[in-house]
């Protein structure tokens, strides 16, 4: 599992909204708004969720994958991070400690 490639992408999607290169997918969410963006949230959500009920693990795949995707630009145009998602789940599953 590659880990890194989610950092280089939050990296692409940074440099995205600094630069908004013409011609970009991503330049054209960035343009949209944030509630264009998590409208896209919802869509694919919504997607995966079916082909995740139907059990249909290649569409599953694709629809997650453009889910995150879509997840990951609604971040960066809040000016937040997987880094902060992280935060979280680390701090929801530190060990109680006691024994």
């Amino acid at each position: 599992m590659n880990l890194k490639f989610l950092a280089d992408l939050e990296q692409l999607l940074v440099e995205r909204r600094q630069n908004m290169p013409e011609g970009s997918y991503t330049t054209k969410l960035f343009q949209s708004g944030p509630q264009k963006i998590l409208q896209k949230v919802g869509e694919e959500t919504i997607e995966y969720i079916l082909d995740a009920q139907n059990a249909d693990k290649q569409k599953a795949v694709y629809e997650g994958a453009d889910l995150i995707y879509h997840f990951m630009v609604s971040l960066v145009a809040q000016g937040w991070s997987l880094s902060d998602i992280i935060a979280e789940l680390e701090k929801r599953h530190k060990p109680k400690g006691g024994g």
